[in-house]
């Protein structure tokens, strides 16, 4: 997975890392199979994300998307996307950080207890 996005702190890192699907079949709405020709040619490409929590470097949580399809030069919008639109919807990007975060939180906040040996 190639990685295009992080975000660090003293403990955590936050990542964004794609792998990229040369062999995929677009199954969308493309009546004239134009979006297919475009990925075939490699004007776009598929791709999956995973949005990943690390806490000192082992990863905690994860959230996961496949099949998007942008132009080969505008993988990176996919990041880009962030908040709210015009309509009130979310993007996929920001929606995927919330979520590992969010199990990332979970996780931590049910980690057992355990005593020091004395």
């Amino acid at each position: 997975m190639e990685t295009l996005w992080t975000f660090k702190t003293a403990r955590f890192v936050v990542k964004w890392q794609v792998e990229f699907d040369p062999s995929y079949r677009y199954d969308g709405d493309d009546e004239d199979g134009s979006i297919q020709a475009a990925i075939d040619s490699g004007e776009m490409v598929a791709f999956d994300s995973k949005v990943s929590v690390l806490l000192d470097g082992c990863e905690i949580s994860a959230d996961y998307l496949g099949g998007s399809v942008y132009y080969a030069q505008q993988v990176e919008t996919f990041r880009d996307h962030l908040g709210m639109n015009a309509r009130g919807h979310g993007s996929y990007f920001s929606d995927m950080v919330r979520t590992a975060i969010k199990e990332a939180r979970a996780m931590l906040a049910d980690v057992p207890r355990i005593r020091r040996a004395a």
